[in-house]
């Protein structure tokens, strides 16, 4: 027999956090404005990244600011308790976790009552397919991981799913931004006295203006035009039935729907398999069906960016083999163009040049959370993240730093591109029969360069109206980039890939006509950067 006491995600102190003295302790969302509370305290980085998104949610629904007036308010004294309990209030109904089906239940389909029954272990992003567990592949990630969840944490992965959908199957739909989307979220700068939980989530809630950009049905104000578990499931079995901007609000791009679940709650307490802590009551199982909402047309998460092309829908960005760096920071931070294609950060990036001016402090320099896995298909390949900073940019200056960095990162993909080659020509006999995995020479690289990158950009924010310091900056660029490509050259040539111990090919590859140095100083890339010097 389940137990109807109320599990609530708006009332009850549920959330784990971390206070400014190290300490762990659960509080509810209404105490995010403490001063004291540092982050969220959770045991999985994709957990870490949903609570951000869901809290983020959470205020732009209930306590966005109407303007900047509003908005510089809340940064300079956070909401007392009673204050968010107030705004929170209208919408706890649809934050109750355990319920009939019929009623209302976080993020499951209202009225599902017969489907798939699957382990809790199935709704976490990275667990193995069916046919993957029928076909015994689950080498590195084992099936049934996890057994049993506490009800806070199911609803936390069941939030998780969502947002990040993959691809799932025939009708299991993916989610509003595609599957596995980047997030980037603006930070506020690490250690000083902004560097709290609620300016980190304040910093990315939208003004009721700025909301205006993003694509929806601003008139249709139905609690389920938001939340679309209040009401019965817009089901896709028919080409026909997608949901398009039209059909809801754009807040529901915070709370997009597209798996049909319900939690399976039961009244037997024990011991949450995630974080071991003990629970009245656990969540083994869950009940899924296909054929859930199937999100298209131009939607845009305000903390997503895109790829928009003329003409066409715009793509979100996903995370890639290899990581996040500075090869990504141009249209993770600043527009960037590639072809036809021009790669936009998300809206709350590009709103953050107003946030600047509000908060009106000259050494105020945010940092760029990037974050989000790495899909292949149906297949979590892994979870990246990274921090890379936010530049004080003029608008009138964007375009020139998006010239030259775009510049900067051509040269060193031209320069790992022949390095590369080089490595090759100098271990095997045959170089272009080689089709192996070369990604551990792409990493060094990228990470090799990366503090000088970003030390070079800042100077060159800060010299934007001097040429002669540019070129300078640029020209050390150069440099850097050849550097790292000799001390990877010689590094790896030393190591046992030498197929044959051929010391006259490595030479060869290296100093040769057709080697490493001559084609470091014939780069096009490089060229390319030396016309922006001239």
């Amino acid at each position: 027999m389940i137990d109807k006491e109320s599990r609530n995600l708006l009332v009850d102190p549920w959330l784990p956090v971390r206070l400014a003295g190290r300490s762990v302790i659960k509080i509810s969302v209404n105490e995010i404005g403490r001063r004291d509370v540092v982050d969220f305290e959770v045991p999985r980085a994709d957990f870490r990244g949903a609570l951000y998104q869901l809290l983020i949610g959470l205020l732009q629904t209930a306590f966005a600011p109407a303007g900047r007036r509003e908005w510089k308010q809340y940064w300079k004294a956070s909401p007392a308790p009673d204050e968010l309990a107030a705004a929170f209030e209208p919408y706890v109904q649809a934050f109750n976790i355990n319920s009939e089906v019929g009623e209302p239940a976080f993020m499951q389909d209202l009225t599902l009552s017969v489907g798939e029954e699957k382990e809790i272990a199935a709704m976490f992003v990275e667990a193995p397919g069916g046919k993957t567990i029928r076909d015994n592949l689950d080498h590195f990630i084992k099936r049934d991981g996890i057994e049993q969840l506490s009800p806070w944490n199911a609803a936390l992965a069941l939030f998780t799913l969502q947002i990040n959908a993959p691809s799932g199957g025939v009708g299991h739909r993916v989610s509003l931004r595609g599957g596995g989307p980047l997030t980037t979220l603006a930070m506020p700068p690490e250690n000083g006295c902004y560097d709290t939980l609620w300016h980190r989530l304040w910093l990315n809630v939208l003004t009721e203006e700025e909301l205006t950009r993003l694509p929806g049905n601003r008139e249709n104000n139905a609690i389920d035009a938001v939340f679309p578990w209040m009401a019965t499931t817009r089901t896709s079995e028919k080409k026909g039935m997608e949901t398009f901007p039209d059909h809801a609000h754009p807040l529901q791009a915070y709370w997009s729907m597209p798996r049909r679940m319900r939690l399976a709650i039961s009244g037997e307490a024990g011991i949450c398999g995630l974080t071991g802590e003990a629970s009245d009551h656990l969540v083994r199982t869950f009940t899924t069906k296909n054929y859930g909402i199937n999100y298209a047309g131009s939607w845009i998460h305000p903390l997503t960016p895109y790829a928009i092309e003329d003409g066409k829908e715009p793509l979100s960005i996903k995370a890639q083999p290899g990581g996040l760096g500075y090869r990504h920071w141009l249209g993770l931070v600043v527009a960037g163009r590639q072809g036809k294609i021009v790669r936009t950060p998300a809206t709350i990036v590009q709103c953050y040049e107003s946030r600047r001016e509000w908060i009106g402090d000259a050494d105020f320099q945010p940092r760029l959370w990037a974050f989000g896995f790495d899909m292949d298909n149906m297949k979590a390949r892994c979870w990246y993240e990274a921090e890379m900073p936010v530049f004080n940019l003029e608008l009138e200056q964007r375009d020139d730093v998006a010239e030259y960095v775009q510049k900067m990162i051509e040269a060193a993909t031209d320069v790992l591109k022949t390095l590369k080659a080089a490595l090759k020509k100098a271990w095997f006999k045959r170089p272009a029969d080689i089709k192996g995995d070369m990604s551990f020479v792409d990493n060094n690289f990228w990470l090799g360069t990366e503090i000088e990158f970003y030390f070079l950009l800042g100077t060159m924010v800060k010299s934007l109206d001097d040429e002669g310091a540019i070129d300078k900056l640029l020209d050390r660029w150069q440099w850097v980039l050849k550097d790292r490509a000799r001390t990877l050259f010689d590094q790896y040539v030393l190591s046992n890939f030498n197929e044959d111990g051929d010391l006259k090919r490595v030479v060869d590859a290296r100093d040769g006509k057709r080697g490493l140095q001559h084609y470091l100083n014939g780069s096009k890339a490089l060229k390319a950067l030396k016309a922006l010097i001239a």
